[in-house]
């Protein structure tokens, strides 16, 4: 399905039998399939929003370089078109930052939320770092997500980490987009920490060099009713490496 915001084309799919809704929000270079498996083990529990932010997957690029606030109101726009007040939240690493920002601009909005490697206190370069390659690596050998998703689910996902992520991801992004990481990174989003009053469950990786475990760390003092669960030996997508793990976290918590 595709919503026209302004100049942009913002693609999203819906699915689930639920009567609660629940939003995924993508890292940054990722898309939809980002969160595949959940969105389908969730799928009998929820109802479902999945998109991909303007200048991925399919959503088309803005006419502008965008800040966090930007991806922040294209999102609250694509809720009140739905007709969606309450909802559970899953976000990764940048969509993180957007999570964030909803929270701080409108709580009500925000039942529950999952925040996995979420980025906002992030050093300048962290993205463009090596979290991502060893989470690829982990991600390789992890048998057990082979036996829960098979052999087309693992290569599924370790195509879009392998697309989207890594040092190359800023070489490779057009002359808008390079703009718009240089504008998000720029955003330091400590002060929405505080304004956040819906139960907040951090996962993070041990190895996460991409968002360092201190991070979760500060969020879990400052955010108020947040809990941080810590995967060791797992990098910045320990939902993923550790996936079996994280999806039966995420249904107790999102379902109690």
């Amino acid at each position: 399905m595709e919503l026209k915001i302004g100049t942009v084309s913002l693609h999203y799919e819906l699915s689930g039998e639920g009567a609660d809704s629940l939003l995924f929000l993508h890292g940054w270079g990722g898309s939809c399939a980002s969160f595949a498996p959940a969105v389908r083990d969730f799928a009998s529990d929820k109802r479902i929003v999945n998109l991909d932010f303007p200048g991925f997957g399919q959503s088309s690029e803005p006419d502008v370089p965008w800040t966090v606030a930007d991806y922040r109101d294209a999102v609250l726009t694509l809720l009140d078109t739905l007709k969606i007040t309450k909802t559970d939240i899953v976000a990764h690493s940048f969509g993180g930052r957007v999570a964030l920002m909803i929270n701080a601009e409108r709580p009500s909005l925000v039942r529950r939320q999952i925040l996995t490697g979420c980025a906002g206190l992030t050093d300048p370069d962290a993205a463009s770092k090596g979290g991502a390659a060893h989470a690829l690596s982990r991600l390789y050998d992890n048998r057990l997500s082979r036996r829960l998703l098979g052999e087309k689910g693992v290569e599924k996902i370790q195509n879009v980490l392998r697309s989207h992520f890594g040092s190359e991801d800023y070489k490779n992004a057009s002359p808008l987009m390079r703009e718009t990481f240089k504008r998000v990174l720029a955003q330091d989003l400590r002060y929405c920490l505080p304004e956040i009053s819906a139960p907040t469950l951090l996962v993070w990786g041990a190895n996460d060099t991409a968002t360092p475990l201190w991070i979760g760390r500060e969020m879990e003092k400052s955010i108020s009713d947040a809990a941080l669960v810590v995967f060791e030996n797992s990098g910045h997508f320990a939902y993923l490496e550790q996936y079996a793990r994280f999806i039966t976290i995420a249904k107790n918590f999102l379902n109690s």
